[in-house]
């Protein structure tokens, strides 16, 4: 059987604490899968640019917090827009945010195929793989 698996995922994340649970759950769901974090955007941002430009592959899938400072998700999915990253990685807004606004703005984006409410659940990998491979 052919099982479908995130070979590599970003978790971006201002909550260092998020960060390392959610980062533990996905290993334990998929040995397999190389999870990267970062809790400031510009580093994962660069990091994205770095890997492009080396024709390395890119994440399957992002998990994006909304509310971090310096730069919220909503301005990093702008900037991979302007990057050219937007049509190459798929992304999950992965937030506390309650705000159906917030939910609304998110579908705007073509490269957004869900989002989740933290704190992340064991239910929230299958979640994950449907909407990755189920696009």
């Amino acid at each position: 059987m052919n099982q479908k698996h995130i070979k590599k995922a970003f978790i971006i994340d201002d909550d260092e604490a998020i960060n390392f649970v959610t980062k533990k759950l996905l290993a334990n769901f998929d040995k397999d899968c190389e999870v990267t974090t970062f809790s400031k955007p510009m580093e994962a941002l660069e990091k994205l640019k770095e890997m492009l430009t080396a024709s390395q592959p890119l994440p399957d899938v992002l998990l994006l917090d909304i509310n971090m400072p310096k730069m919220n998700g909503f301005e990093f999915l702008q900037k991979m827009r302007e990057e050219g990253l937007s049509k190459r990685i798929q992304v999950i807004m992965y937030t506390s945010s309650v705000n159906p606004d917030d939910k609304k703005q998110s579908a705007g984006y073509d490269n957004v195929i869900g989002y989740m409410e933290k704190p992340f659940s064991a239910q929230a990998y299958g979640k994950i793989l449907e909407m990755t491979y189920n696009r």
